[in-house]
């Protein structure tokens, strides 16, 4: 088998690590930066210590703070001209996904002419942007080591990606401190998208050896520090292991990809406006049951990393229903709502499943299937 790997955004990683960012920033030869983050950061004090981290260091910076959830295109476009009128030769983002990916889709914009629904695909010829540097507040996208960003397209009503050279860090700084005032529920949300990250690209077409291992110590460590973090947020221990695996599987769906989790993610997130992670995660479950019928050996595996026991002998429709049982019971575990308790009417969770076979990660399900059987999935999971 002939395969290719990625490399990886280097990292600086522990306890204290974004009191280096100013340095950091120096190193690469930045004068002036974009830094991009959300209100609630700026609110708790983490993304001022930051700001006056750079400027210690003798750097600029300009500050964009109105990231959304879900970043829309015209936000993403909005702070872009900014980028570009006050010339700077860099961009932090601080935050969890929506912040890394609005800084991704900034970069896109600052050579190559908006809008930026221009570039949704796989995009090998943009004009390069500048150095970028990711500090993670969350643990779950693993934003800060992939090569795409997932932008909300507003005059669509979807959700799209840019995968670019364009959209890969420079360097990512992880810091499990900046985690540690993370709500329970956001806690549990970010933890789960970094499992359907994982389980997923261990069951794609894409998956390689590489992805593979990252998958599956990601699955590992989520299944038992999750738990943990979620009940004890002060824990610093759960919080590394957390935003380690979370960097882990992030490296794991760069090579691997996901698959039909996150279109029926992207595709619920879009239309009901809930979080991306639990989006995700509601049908899980069902997703890696289906996966079973062909990669049932990869499901093994899954239900390794989670403690479970498969018999020898075992079907694949026996390892596919241990496999949803046992995800279901780690997703449950961390209270995620299902998507009756989501208050989504079945009739129009169902209606989404024929956008669901038109999301572009579609195209890299284990196996093809009819939006009346990702309709049965949904059904299976409304209130599971």
């Amino acid at each position: 088998m002939i395969t290719s790997y990625e490399v990886f955004v280097p990292a600086v990683m522990g306890s204290g690590a974004s009191l280096r960012t100013g340095l950091k920033v120096r190193e690469l030869g930045c004068k002036k930066v974009l830094v991009v983050y959300d209100n609630g950061l700026k609110a708790v004090g983490i993304a001022d210590t930051i700001v006056e981290n750079i400027q210690n260091a003798g750097i600029k910076t300009v500050c964009f703070d109105g990231v959304l959830p879900d970043p829309p295109d015209t936000m993403i476009e909005e702070a872009a001209e900014m980028a570009r009128k006050e010339a700077i030769d860099g961009i932090i983002a601080i935050g969890g996904g929506s912040a890394i990916d609005s800084a991704k889709g900034i970069n896109v914009l600052i050579n190559n002419p908006p809008p930026i629904m221009k570039y949704f695909g796989v995009q090998k010829n943009l004009k390069p942007g500048v150095p970028m540097v990711f500090i993670p507040t969350t643990s779950g996208t693993g934003s800060e080591v992939t090569n795409m960003c997932v932008v909300s397209c507003t005059s669509r009503g979807n959700k799209d990606s840019v995968v670019s050279p364009v959209c890969v860090g420079t360097l990512a700084i992880i810091d499990p401190d900046l985690t540690v005032g993370l709500p329970p529920k956001m806690t549990a949300a970010t933890g789960v998208d970094a499992l359907a990250h994982a389980v997923e690209s261990l069951t794609g077409g894409q998956s390689n050896p590489l992805s593979d291992a990252l998958a599956r110590e990601a699955i590992r460590l989520i299944a038992k520090w999750l738990p943990v973090a979620y009940r004890d947020g002060s824990n610093i221990e759960a919080r590394e292991q957390m935003i380690l695996s979370s960097m882990f599987a992030g490296m794991a769906f760069t090579n691997g990809l996901v698959h039909l989790g996150h279109s029926i993610g992207h595709t619920l997130g879009a239309h009901f406006h809930i979080p991306h992670g639990i989006a995700c995660a509601v049908t899980l479950p069902e997703v890696i049951e289906y996966a079973a019928k062909t990669e049932y050996k990869k499901v093994r595996m899954i239900c390794e990393c989670l403690g479970v026991d498969v018999a020898e002998d075992a079907a694949p429709e026996e390892i596919g229903a241990i496999a949803c049982k046992a995800i279901r019971s780690l997703i449950k575990s961390v209270e995620i709502p299902n998507i009756k308790e989501l208050g989504i009417p079945l009739e129009a969770a169902i209606k989404v499943a024929p956008m669901v076979t038109a999301d572009t990660g579609f195209a890299l399900v284990p196996y093809r299937i009819t939006a009346a059987k990702v309709a049965e999935m949904i059904k299976a999971a409304y209130d599971a």
